[in-house]
């Protein structure tokens, strides 16, 4: 970190205060904490309100392009989304990942502005993260039926067939999936759960009410840019959560 520059830092936050905890929910967080660090101190806070938070999509694009005009060096967030980030990379702006206290973050990077957002953020369990050796059952909405080069559902709830793939016992199964979006008693997500018993579920793009009721039954949601099912195999370490609509 040069200490004569300042580097202004914008933070999703749940309040307006350095005693305010991060947002996890970059694109859908209430305010951004702005703060402006020189010589390792803090020399000035303000808060915005996010002015997308309440958009039905794109909000982490919204997001990070207010970041872009508040002209920050650095975004401190729990998780951003795929687009979210490009957004933030073409505009050099970089991330660091932390969850808890505001303040405790801003100091954890004074002292070590090297952290990346390939680290795992604080306070979130490595059991978040898929490994190879960990016994998942991973539901993948599929837009064909090509076996590992089937392509990913660009619309979540409207795909064709899924695959359901095995960590442990490096199994794929692939097949037609109907969903009855106007079925009274159970809702797609529901019907998921009964047809596939997923522990996790790899999306591209998924809507608010759905993102809940898989949390609601204690189902982990990941995204990325992978778009053909192998590459979502092979790249299970690489994955992020999901938490909106893969603009959060």
């Amino acid at each position: 970190m040069n200490n004569n520059k300042t580097l202004k830092i914008c933070v999703s936050s749940e309040g307006k205060t350095l005693n305010s905890e991060i947002d996890p929910r970059f694109g859908r967080c209430k305010y951004f904490l702005i703060v402006d660090i020189k010589g390792g101190n803090i020399t000035n806070v303000g808060a915005i309100t996010n002015k997308g938070a309440d958009m039905d999509r794109g909000a982490g694009i919204s997001a990070a392009g207010q970041v872009g005009e508040l002209k920050a060096d650095l975004v401190i967030s729990g998780d951003i989304g795929p687009k979210a980030k490009e957004v933030l990379k073409q505009l050099n702006i970089k991330i660091y990942k932390k969850t808890g206290l505001i303040k405790s973050a801003i100091n954890d990077y004074i002292k070590n502005p090297k952290n990346n957002s390939d680290s795992i953020p604080a306070g979130i369990s490595s059991q978040n993260l898929i490994k190879p050796n960990n016994k998942e059952k991973i539901f993948i909405p599929l837009a064909d039926s090509n076996g590992e080069d089937s392509q990913i559902s660009l619309h979540f709830g409207r795909a064709l067939y899924y695959g359901l793939y095995e960590t442990t016992e490096n199994k794929l199964i692939i097949k037609k999936i109907s969903l009855d979006h106007n079925n009274p008693d159970k809702t797609p997500v529901e019907q998921i759960i009964d047809i596939a018993n997923p522990t996790t579920v790899y999306a591209l793009d998924m809507g608010p009410k759905a993102v809940k009721l898989f949390k609601e039954k204690n189902i982990k949601l990941k995204t990325g840019s992978y778009k053909i099912l192998k590459k979502v195999i092979k790249n299970l370490e690489n994955l992020e959560n999901l938490e909106g609509d893969c603009g959060h």
